[in-house]
């Protein structure tokens, strides 16, 4: 996988030499150039991971910046508004993932999306302890969690 990402770095970096042109939206595009010509040159029947991660990745990516702005507006409103809406309350939520960077990025990208602060991790780390601003049902939130972020998570660490 590491193969990969590092050929499409040259490629990027190689496109960015060839135009003359320096900058990041330079880089960017010499980047989306390389990963599909590394996709069109693939041996057929193989499948490198490389390419499932870095849909994976984008898909994570576009999904937590949909959250995010959802968040935004649902605090937003019930800042601004006489009438508060929000129910806040402690939750644990299971947690599949395992690894130190897994939780981490889970629970760093929880608590950057409004309306909800990771708290901890238990000692066993198999519950996120999470301080939610709109929790009516514990299970809504749960589920929230774990088909949102950390379903996506795993799809870009474990493949």
């Amino acid at each position: 996988m590491m193969r990969y990402f590092l050929l499409n770095l040259f490629l990027a970096l190689a496109w960015m030499l060839i135009n003359g042109s320096y900058t990041g939206t330079s880089f960017v595009i010499g980047f989306v150039v390389g990963y599909f010509a590394l996709r069109l040159s693939q041996p057929f029947g193989v499948k490198a991971s490389y390419f499932r991660r870095f849909a994976a990745s984008v898909a994570l990516l576009a999904y937590f910046i949909y959250e995010m702005m959802i968040s935004v507006v649902r605090v937003m409103w019930d800042v601004i508004t006489p009438t508060h809406l929000s129910q806040p309350d402690i939750v644990y939520v299971p947690l599949d993932a395992k690894t130190d960077i897994e939780i981490s990025l889970l629970a760093n990208m929880v608590s950057l999306t409004p309306g909800s602060l990771c708290l901890d991790v238990t000692p066993d780390k198999k519950h996120l302890v999470v301080h939610a601003m709109f929790a009516p049902e514990h299970q809504d939130v749960i589920a929230s969690i774990k088909q949102g972020m950390e379903r996506r998570i795993l799809e870009v660490t474990r493949g």
